[in-house]
């Protein structure tokens, strides 16, 4: 039994906790059952699950209550520790909050689950019980092993939960190009965030997948543990990996990061530059695919199930009020904002104007078919990336970018660029490319195979589709160059 009770535990006046009434301790095998229960997933000191059931001490109504450092076993022949603590009052039923710092218990709590739940079998050393929850669904055995102690073993005997849904793909959705912000109370404004994105699916691990559905979970290690500050048993979210620096995500920063393979590297990465998954949209929750519900009330679940930490946050939205989100983002010199319809559903891989992007800078991804040569403190390196989008088959020439590389963006490149030199010219109309407003063809220029693809922030497109003032933010590693398109180029372009 339990040493001490709940109230000697507690300073009332420093937590938000329920004060209630509890008297004693009953035993659990042997105390008559009540109707209701509720796992909460409490992040103390350690990350563990309270079970509380609802029992009677007399004609008190308590909740007793065993802490579950791995959550209830979900997986048949599993036993899971489950430490009989004291009873709680009834009202801590519906308790979620923050423990405020030097109290008992300091942490977030979380309701993981609650309703109602039917005791099948009750001995002093053994109960037995289904519970009928949101998540939970099934029956479990309690167990002591050793009569007069607190380390009970928790088993599942039956899961009860419905068929689960296929996963949808693994795509994100897309968002269509605007040039102008807007207000509309039928939309959804967030900011856009100048990162990586990834989709994210947390079970009792986490797993990162790139856009192209490439595994991205080793190069982040910070972001192991994020299925830890999920309130569910699996989840499937989309989100953007930043790191943040002076207030604001640089994609330059992160750029150091995303082609590190070495394990050591990696390590000193994480420490030196350490990123965030910022979350705005969820596509499965236990065993439900949600694609098919409205924006908003996804977004609702989604800030239901996210304990945020220095690591996850969740984008927030504001409906109606894009022209003032836009001026923030610009001020802020973030990259944009997006704008959802509200009641759209989630299209895996569809780029639909249900979602609207406008940027306070324009970035392309576009490929790299040359450079030319450095000079002064850039002789031994190069002077700019010729950079092209495809027309049809064709690789066309829109521009040069000489800006946005540091010392080891500059060797890493040339190393790259060497490796792809060939004398046959990729663009359509070599002789026809030049350099600067006055049109200067470029001298010696060198090829290299349309292979790599950067991406590049840009202030706007001129006649001809040339980029005005251009600057590297970085090489896009999973990227299909044919993918890269003149279109979209034309759609920026002044009238």
């Amino acid at each position: 039994m339990p040493e001490r009770d709940y109230a000697s535990k507690r300073a009332f006046g420093g937590t938000p906790e329920p004060r209630g009434r509890v008297e004693g301790n009953v035993d659990p095998g042997l105390a008559p059952p009540g109707e209701r229960f509720v796992v909460q997933q409490h992040h103390a000191t350690r990350l563990h699950f309270d079970l509380r059931l609802e029992m009677m001490n007399g004609d008190l109504p308590v909740l007793v209550s065993w802490a579950v450092p791995k959550n209830l076993p979900m997986k048949k022949g599993e036993s899971h520790l489950a430490v009989h603590v004291e009873d709680h009052p009834i009202e801590y039923e519906t308790f979620s909050g923050t423990i405020p710092a030097g109290n008992y218990g300091a942490g977030e709590v979380r309701i993981f689950d609650h309703g109602t739940y039917e005791l099948l079998e009750q001995e002093p050393a053994k109960v037995t019980f289904r519970l009928n929850g949101r998540r939970l669904k099934g029956v479990w055995h309690l167990i002591l092993p050793n009569d007069g102690g607190r380390d009970w073993l928790l088993f599942l005997r039956e899961d009860e939960r419905p068929p689960r849904d296929e996963l949808p793909d693994m795509v994100p959705m897309l968002a269509t190009l605007e040039r102008e912000p807007f207000d509309d109370d039928r939309f959804l404004f967030e900011m856009k965030w100048d990162g990586v994105r990834a989709l994210a699916a947390f079970t009792d691990q986490t797993l990162f997948l790139s856009r192209n559905q490439r595994d991205i979970t080793a190069t982040y290690p910070e972001l192991a543990s994020l299925h830890d500050r999920v309130v569910a048993l699996e989840a499937v979210v989309d989100g953007e990996i930043v790191a943040i620096h002076a207030g604001r995500p640089s994609f330059e920063r992160l750029q150091s990061r995303i082609n590190l393979s070495d394990e050591k590297e990696i390590a000193r990465a994480a420490k030196t530059i350490p990123v965030t998954f910022i979350v705005f949209d969820l596509l499965y929750l236990d065993g439900r695919s949600l694609i098919s519900l409205a924006v908003e009330e996804r977004k609702r679940l989604l800030a239901e199930i996210i304990v945020p930490s220095e690591k996850i946050v969740v984008s927030e939205g504001e409906v109606g009020a894009g022209t003032a989100l836009f001026d923030v983002a610009a001020s802020a010199r973030l990259e944009g904002i997006v704008a959802k319809r509200l009641g759209s559903p989630y299209r895996p891989g569809k780029r639909t104007r249900e979602w609207i992007k406008i940027k306070t800078l324009y970035d392309a991804e576009l490929v790299v078919g040359g450079w030319t040569a450095g000079t002064g403190s850039r002789s031994s390196a190069f002077g700019a990336l010729l950079l092209g989008a495809y027309d049809g088959d064709e690789l066309r020439f829109v521009g040069l970018v000489g800006t946005g590389f540091d010392e080891r963006a500059l060797g890493d490149m040339l190393t790259r660029l060497r490796n792809l030199e060939t004398d046959e010219a990729p663009f359509a109309d070599p002789a026809g490319i030049s350099a600067g407003r006055f049109g200067k063809p470029i001298k010696n220029p060198h090829w290299v195979r349309p292979e790599l693809v950067c991406k590049v922030e840009f202030r706007e497109v001129t006649s001809g589709v040339r980029l005005r003032a251009p600057s590297f933010k970085g090489l896009i590693h999973d990227a299909d160059p044919r993918d890269c398109t003149i279109e979209g180029l034309e759609e920026l372009m002044n009238p």
